[in-house]
């Protein structure tokens, strides 16, 4: 904005990056700038004239934020042999590795792992004029060193007071939404409620806050149900019914492999559960008051196992692994996509919060590199082990 004033002059007269009759005092926009201008107003007066001059400087925008993406190929070896890196990045002037590699890296380009005798996580960070981007690739290795199928045994109702959940807290809290939650669950049966995971508070129970997929009661009364369907439980309601008209009868002592998606749609807040991948059509979805989300004051968790606020009645009687989180609404076809091979695609490297293929009671830490561990609510009262053919 341009402001002048004169004394002693009866008109003005504006040159250089402006033109025309001015008043002798005022103010004006410039306009959209996109280079440097000078503003030269010349007033004149029964004693003669005067100038005065101001530039305006345009500063250069920022340089962009680089890219880069890193995959491996294939994310999965049998002991002793390797796997192929590749990676392009834009907007970046070099690359660094580490984790499983080291040292500086070009741009672009493709590195073989070389052989490979237990679980890798490869980082790549590049840097550019417009600061820094980082991705990470995952191989697994199946055979000695890193091959066993594991999993963990959590205990059902008919010992209550034995509490063994893990969950995600504080800093290693993924947030509420936008997430994607994949896990593998065999359900025993049992009387009562089951928890297989919930986002939300510790302590009391609140009918609000909250989201959860898992086993729910189909008699009444409750406790006392042998019988279940698969539920997503929000907003202090469970849900049962599949939107494509799927029988959602739970069957015991299967394995299922499962995903949780729920993000604001600006109008609503969605969720999925889809409960028997790859069969996509098998879904449960609801849609709340977009206004729903954490509650304020309370300490939130991300917990498996075991309900945080209700911990007697809601064990989940089940072997739980194959566990899978991301900051973001993925894709379905990227669902799948992940489930066959953790961080193999664009949105799944990058958004990737935690990943645990084959948990142990001693180990349920996160294998994807971001350092987002959980731990368990009492050390004493881990899930046991299970090991796979």
């Amino acid at each position: 904005t341009l402001t002048w004033s004169s004394s002693n002059a009866t008109g003005c007269t504006a040159s250089g990056a402006w033109s025309g009759s001015k008043a002798v005092s005022g103010s004006q926009s410039t306009g959209a700038l996109s280079s440097n201008s000078t503003y030269t107003l010349t007033c004149t007066g029964a004693g003669g004239s005067a100038n005065a001059s101001a530039t305006v400087t345009v500063n250069a925008p920022p340089p962009p934020v680089p890219t880069v993406t890193l995959t491996a190929n294939p994310t999965s070896v049998s002991s002793g042999s390797s796997s192929t890196l590749t990676w392009s990045s834009s907007n970046a002037t070099g690359c660094t590795a580490s984790g499983a590699w080291s040292g500086s890296k070009a741009v672009s380009g493709s590195q073989s792992t070389g052989a490979l005798s237990s679980n890798s996580t490869y980082t790549l960070t590049c840097t550019g004029a417009g600061g820094s981007a980082n991705a990470f690739a995952t191989v697994t290795v199946q055979g000695p060193g890193g091959g066993a199928i594991t999993g963990l045994v959590f205990n059902g109702n008919d010992n209550p007071y034995y509490d063994s959940r893990f969950h995600f807290t504080g800093g290693n809290l993924q947030p509420m939404y936008p997430a994607t939650i994949v896990f593998r669950v065999n359900p025993r049966p049992q009387a009562g409620y089951y928890t297989t995971f919930f986002w939300g508070p510790e302590g009391d129970y609140t009918g609000n806050g909250f989201y959860g997929a898992h086993p729910y009661p189909a008699t009444t009364p409750p406790d006392n149900s042998t019988t279940h369907n698969w539920e997503f439980s929000v907003s202090g309601h469970d849900w049962i019914n599949d939107a494509n008209g799927h029988s959602t009868s739970l069957g015991y002592n299967v394995w299922r492999t499962q995903a949780v998606r729920v993000w604001d749609a600006g109008n609503a807040k969605i969720h999925e559960f889809y409960w028997d991948l790859p069969d996509t059509t098998k879904v449960i979805r609801v849609s709340v008051d977009p206004s729903y989300g954490p509650l304020s004051g309370r300490t939130n968790s991300l917990t498996f196992g075991n309900a945080q606020f209700s911990p007697i009645s809601e064990h989940c009687n089940c072997t739980l692994r194959g566990i899978q989180l991301y900051n973001a609404k993925l894709s379905v076809s990227d669902i799948l996509a992940e489930i066959n091979a953790p961080q193999s695609t664009s949105a799944g490297s990058q958004n990737m919060w935690y990943l645990n293929l084959n948990p142990t009671p001693d180990d349920i830490t996160d294998k994807s590199g971001r350092g987002h561990h959980p731990t368990w609510w009492n050390t004493s009262m881990k899930a046991s082990l299970w090991t796979g053919p």
